[in-house]
Parts: structure tokens; C-alpha cells; sequence
């Protein structure tokens, strides 16, 4: 019987292969192409296509949801790169020193408490020039805070997967705007011959 052995085991032991499966993905994404064995090449076919996939549609769903509330494209990608900076709120002030004991913060002094005032008043400013309205810029602020724990979800769940924060980087700042509205068949498998010694069949494995 064949229970719980689905898939190409790669000819060698379990945390071999993980190893191995890992590396020949992240190779594959970080560098678009790369040359292995045609089994292995289609070992790791399915995986990089889901993981892919999972980032395409999480950047798809946060700026769908950071749009149902800022319809323009340039603002809503300024208001995100805005949230990116750190949490904000128009809302937000600078606490006596009594309120900072409370909150088991250190207390400020004149000088300390004028630097924070001049941060939050240029972080104002700048956020009302992208949207003057201040109630809307609030909800917009927010809208792309979730978005940003949309992608942060998605990345976590892929990172379990694959382990290495700058291939998770580029799938979300590369290639899920490339393959936005593309519905899968992310790579490609050309076939270039037999490797000398043990013939084993070459392929080349690449992002389309």
C-alpha cells in the first residue's frame, strides 16, 4: 500500500530532501532559472507554483481591501508606503510624564518630549498631504495597516515553507506584480539533455 508517500521522495532521506527541495526553491526564485535533474525540476514544480500563488493572491486581496476605502492608485500606494514607516494615528499624542509612569514608560525630559512633538507633527503633515481630509485619511491610514497584516499572514505562512526572508521578499516585491491576474503556470521546464556519467536527464527549471 501507498499511504502518505504522495509525491517524488527524490531518491533519499526526509530531511535530505527537505533540505534539498528547499534550496532548489529558493535558487529558483532568487534567481529565475536554474538547472537540476528533470525529477527534481518536477519535485519542486507544484510547491514553488503554490507559494507563489499564495503570495500573488495575498498582495491582490491587501490592495483590494486598502482600495474598497482609497479608489486612487498613486495616494493609496503613498498612504501605503506611509503606514510602512511605522503606526501612526492622527489621533495620537504625546503622554505627560504621569501617563508614561502608568504605562511603565520612562519619563521625558523638555528637550525628549519637543523632539517627539516635532515627529508626530511632521508625520501629521505629511499624511494630510496626501489626503487633506482628516477623518479620511484616518480610515485610509487604517485600511492600509490590514492590508499590510493581509501580506504579513501570507509571508508567515510561506516563511514555515520556505525559510529565507529575502526570497520571500522578492516573491512580494517582484513577482507577485509581475503575475498579477496571471492564473498559475508560473514556470517552465525545458529539457536539455543527459549529464555525463550517470545519464541522468537535465532539465532546465525557470520563471516564466
Amino acid at each position: 500500500m501507498r499511504h502518505r508517500v504522495a509525491g517524488n521522495r527524490m531518491n533519499m532521506p526526509e530531511p535530505r530532501r527537505r533540505s534539498a527541495r528547499r534550496n532548489l526553491m529558493a535558487g529558483l526564485i532568487r534567481y529565475d532559472r536554474i538547472q537540476t535533474t528533470e525529477a527534481r525540476a518536477r519535485a519542486i514544480r507544484a510547491e514553488v507554483e503554490k507559494l507563489i500563488d499564495k503570495a500573488v493572491k495575498a498582495r491582490a486581496a491587501a490592495r483590494k481591501h486598502l482600495a474598497s476605502v482609497v479608489s486612487d492608485e498613486e495616494k493609496a500606494n503613498q498612504i501605503l508606503e506611509f503606514a510602512r514607516r511605522g503606526r501612526f494615528s492622527l489621533h495620537k499624542t504625546v503622554g505627560t510624564n504621569e501617563e508614561r509612569l502608568n504605562q511603565q514608560k520612562a519619563p521625558l525630559t523638555d528637550k525628549g518630549r519637543k523632539f517627539l512633538e516635532d515627529k508626530l507633527k511632521a508625520r501629521r503633515e505629511e499624511l494630510l498631504r496626501i489626503i487633506s481630509n482628516e477623518d479620511e485619511a484616518e480610515e485610509a491610514l487604517q485600511a492600509a495597516y490590514q492590508a499590510m497584516v493581509i501580506e504579513l499572514h501570507a509571508r508567515r505562512q510561506i516563511l514555515s515553507a520556505l525559510p529565507d526572508e529575502l526570497v520571500v521578499k522578492k516573491m512580494f516585491e517582484e513577482l507577485a506584480p509581475r503575475y498579477v491576474g496571471r492564473p498559475g503556470g508560473y514556470t517552465r521546464i525545458i529539457k536539455i539533455g543527459r549529464r555525463k556519467g550517470d545519464a541522468a536527464e537535465i532539465a532546465q527549471i525557470s520563471l516564466v
